[in-house]
């Protein structure tokens, strides 16, 4: 499909796969008989569609020689359905690209980021430094803060797992930041350790993401102060009528808190759109599509994507939108398209930094589907979209993690944009 005409179809955000037609008649399919052949055939087949579409592959330090001569025995020994998953697992794990993902799992699959994690660590200085807790999670309820240093996980010192688990194939970069969050998230099914340098050993359940029956909420945080969080919904098509019941029940609202710190799978334009519609006044543009073959970032040979006003109302009170490292992929994008059409002030964190937009490939002979980023999303400038930073950075190592600081911060950004509105 031109690239072009896929960006007119971006209300989902996925290009359709040549590979979701192959069908069991096609003879290149039905030639490989074989358990055997077909995976290692599927294997080959993968690897070349990562060399041709994966638009970060120049810049990954990823050697798809070695990636191909590691994982072809794995492949072929691979005797059931698990095992089989859990190569692919690990050779995507490769790209160490949190937006690249197979549609499949076993209990023992590694959690997705950052839907399935609560806890953001990076090395600084060769010490692993926790970043960023999810609130209302086992880490959090565990005690552990920003701030905290990681010496152990599942009792084998950080430097030691994290060496161990890198990815095999890079011949440039390192990836040990992606690598000590996964190992931070672990799987499905086991617990994780974590002993911080204070001799806390904390075990944690695995993460399981917060479910809820509404697609978002709202309430008056104060007189005239309006606040609406999405549950992680951006993909669902009920959550657009949800956002309208509550635009129409904020109407009066002198200021409005739009939380995006919930988002962490993203979802489709689909629903973000119609949202974003409701917000601004005058038709603009929110986000930049690079074309496939846009091996940089820029302006040159991309694509804005439009955005225009939807009634009943739109919204003309001041906003804030509330950002932190669970605001994903979509919600990244309409963090970064009200601060284009200079409509909020953004609060919060760095977002979860997913690159690109998605595309499926379905193996011919397996039938398994995976997903990673064959396009660049920028902001309108032509920046990276995953670069992005808050108006208004928030410092979650100190003060009082009792409370909900970010929200705190919003709160008083959005009554200074009142008090200017109202003059």
């Amino acid at each position: 499909m031109p690239w072009v005409a896929a960006c007119a179809l971006a209300a989902t955000m996925v290009i359709a796969s040549p590979a979701t037609a192959a069908d069991a008649n096609d003879p290149a399919v039905s030639a490989v008989k074989d358990p055997m052949a077909a995976r290692v055939a599927d294997l080959d087949w993968l690897i070349d569609q990562i060399g041709t579409h994966y638009v970060y592959l120049p810049h990954s330090g990823l050697d798809l020689d070695r990636l191909r001569a590691l994982y072809r025995p794995e492949a072929a020994s691979a005797t059931t359905h698990a095992a089989w998953l859990h190569v692919l697992e690990s050779l995507i794990g490769e790209l160490h690209d949190d937006h690249a993902t197979l549609r499949a799992n076993t209990p023992s699959s590694p959690q997705l980021i950052p839907t399935g994690t609560d806890l953001w660590a990076e090395f600084d200085h060769g010490k692993a430094i926790v970043t960023q807790v999810r609130a209302e999670s086992p880490a959090s309820h565990a005690g552990i803060e920003p701030g905290d240093r990681i010496v152990a996980i599942d009792d084998v010192p950080v430097q030691r797992a994290v060496e161990v688990a890198l990815p095999h194939a890079l011949s440039l970069t390192q990836a040990s930041d992606f690598t000590l969050r996964r190992l931070l998230a672990g799987t499905h099914d086991r617990v994780r350790i974590v002993t911080l340098v204070d001799h806390r050993r904390i075990v944690l359940p695995p993460y399981q993401p917060p479910s809820s029956t509404q697609p978002l909420s709202w309430k008056w945080l104060e007189p005239g102060i309006g606040y609406i969080r999405f549950n992680n919904s951006l993909g669902e098509t009920d959550t657009v009528a949800a956002f309208d019941k509550a635009l129409a029940r904020l109407r009066n609202a002198h200021g409005v808190i739009l939380d995006l710190r919930d988002t962490p799978s993203g979802g489709n334009t689909d629903v973000a759109e119609p949202i974003l519609g409701r917000l601004i006044a005058h038709t603009g543009h929110y986000q930049r599509i690079g074309a496939p073959d846009m091996r940089s970032y820029g302006t040159k040979g991309s694509v804005l994507r439009p955005i225009a006003p939807r009634g009943p109302f739109t919204l003309s009170a001041p906003l804030v939108v509330l950002v932190d490292r669970w605001t994903g992929s979509m919600g990244e994008g309409m963090t970064v398209g009200l601060k284009a059409l200079d409509r909020a002030k953004v609060v919060g964190a760095r977002m979860a930094g997913l690159r690109g937009g998605t595309q499926d490939f379905t193996l011919p002979h397996t039938g398994i589907t995976v997903d990673f980023p064959t396009y660049r999303i920028m902001q309108v400038d032509g920046t990276p979209r995953e670069d992005f930073l808050p108006d208004i950075q928030v410092d979650l190592y100190h003060g009082n993690h009792s409370t909900d600081p970010i929200l705190t911060a919003g709160t008083k950004a959005l009554k200074e944009l009142m008090a200017r509105s109202a003059r």
